[in-house]
């Protein structure tokens, strides 16, 4: 007598296989957008957010919103470009809402303004600071593999270079830098 499976061997749904499939293409379109900045030299203009939490039962220094990509490592700042006929506080919000599900509701506060010279791009960031917000903190599965709140005096250690540098300045721990 031989025996016969009792159960037939499942296939993976779509959402299983989104991470294995979008990263390395989300990776590809990175890299395709970099040679294309070498080659037509554009002028970009980018947001980002400093989103806080100060919910803070025990008074202490609030925490920050940081993301991490699925085409580039480390953890960063919620945001992204700046689109034709969109204001800067515009483009944060629905970058903001598009990444990590949040609404930015209080007015966002600018920040500052950074030159960012990288693989060939000229691109400028304007970074707003937003304490008023409302949502599930949820990232997307696509460009957004893992989004977080951060107490700002333990970040994770692989928190971006630049990233560091603006929570050091928002901090007063650093004067504000003219590049990124």
């Amino acid at each position: 007598m031989t025996a016969t499976p009792t159960s037939t061997p499942r296939n993976p749904s779509p959402t299983a296989l989104r991470p294995a499939l979008t990263t390395p293409l989300m990776r590809l379109a990175w890299h395709g957008r970099n040679m294309w900045h070498w080659v037509a030299r554009p002028l970009t203009m980018g947001v980002r957010g400093i989103i806080l939490d100060d919910s803070d039962p025990g008074g202490g220094a609030g925490s920050v919103l940081l993301i991490r990509h699925s085409y580039v490592g480390g953890w960063h700042f919620p945001g992204g470009g700046v689109g034709k006929g969109e204001s800067l506080v515009e483009a944060m919000r629905r970058e903001v809402r598009e990444e990590v599900g949040l609404t930015v509701e209080s007015g966002p506060q600018p920040f500052g303004v950074y030159a960012r010279f990288r693989h060939g791009a000229s691109d400028h960031v304007a970074v707003f600071v937003a304490r008023g917000w409302s949502g599930t903190l949820q990232a997307d599965g696509v460009e957004i593999l893992e989004a977080r709140f951060f107490p700002l005096d333990r970040l994770p250690e692989d928190t971006s270079p630049a990233t560091r540098r603006r929570i050091a300045e928002f901090q007063g721990r650093e004067p504000l830098a003219e590049r990124w």
